[in-house]
């Protein structure tokens, strides 16, 4: 491919990540809240004026605004136009390391979006729902099966990530009840960390599940979350394997 073509399409790629970080604002806000990914179309949640769409570029929307809504002027958080920027680089670095043309471009990409969604939806202290993760298992199931790459084993990726995430449930759930010492508080933690890696497996298989679960638990336990006090910075662990996951991709 000509280099100003291969350049051409990163290009693209960043302006279509850039849109898909727009609707990921969109599912990080809904679907916590059982509500439609598709009606109404974007609004204000204060004063609930649909947003125009050239105030709807990602971006350069929240620019043109000075960060505050048209019609009541409240303010519009950061993190949305943060969050189509980030997806915007991911979208253009992962197209510089891997052929777009190809099966394993968009598979990549659907397991990051999932990843991104799931961390931020625990930042925001809310549970990830199943129904997130089941269109990024269906697609990791599916489309190797269909268009074998690189000789992935998706059933023994997706094997494994589902004991690595039974062995990381029990690991943290044993760990919950020694700090509480309450037979009652027996809830799953780390919804999106353990689903992710079932994802994870699925679409990058073992070796890289392992070394994920590996870096994920390391930089969560020993640098931020000790096992034992009270942590400094509460930091999801699904945020650390969204890191692992780009950088491992990106190497």
């Amino acid at each position: 491919m000509p280099p100003a073509a291969h350049w051409l399409i990163v290009l693209f790629s960043a302006v279509f990540g850039g849109s898909v970080g727009s609707f990921l604002n969109v599912v990080v806000y809904r679907l916590p809240n059982g509500l439609s990914l598709i009606t109404p179309p974007s609004h204000c949640p204060i004063c609930k004026e649909p947003i125009r769409w050239f105030d709807n570029v990602p971006v350069f929307g929240w620019i043109m605004l000075g960060g505050h809504c048209r019609h009541c002027h409240c303010r519009i958080p950061i993190r949305y136009p943060l969050v189509e920027a980030f997806t915007a680089a991911v979208f253009a670095a992962l197209a510089t390391v891997e052929d777009p043309l190809t099966a394993a471009y968009p598979c990549h990409l659907m397991l990051l979006c999932t990843l991104l969604c799931s961390a931020l939806i625990e930042v925001d202290g809310n549970r990830p729902p199943l129904r997130l993760f089941v269109p990024a298992l269906i697609v990791g199931i599916a489309v190797p099966l269909i268009w074998p790459t690189d000789g992935l084993n998706v059933l023994a990726g997706l094997a494994a990530g589902i004991v690595a995430s039974g062995v990381i449930w029990l690991m943290m759930l044993g760990r919950r009840r020694m700090r509480t010492q309450d037979a009652s508080d027996v809830a799953p933690p780390a919804t999106g960390l353990l689903l992710g890696l079932i994802c994870a497996g699925a679409f990058l298989g073992w070796p890289a599940l392992g070394v994920l679960a590996l870096v994920t638990l390391a930089v969560h336990g020993m640098l931020l979350c000790p096992w034992r006090g009270q942590p400094r910075v509460c930091i999801p662990p699904s945020v650390w394997l969204l890191v692992s996951a780009v950088a491992w991709l990106l190497a």
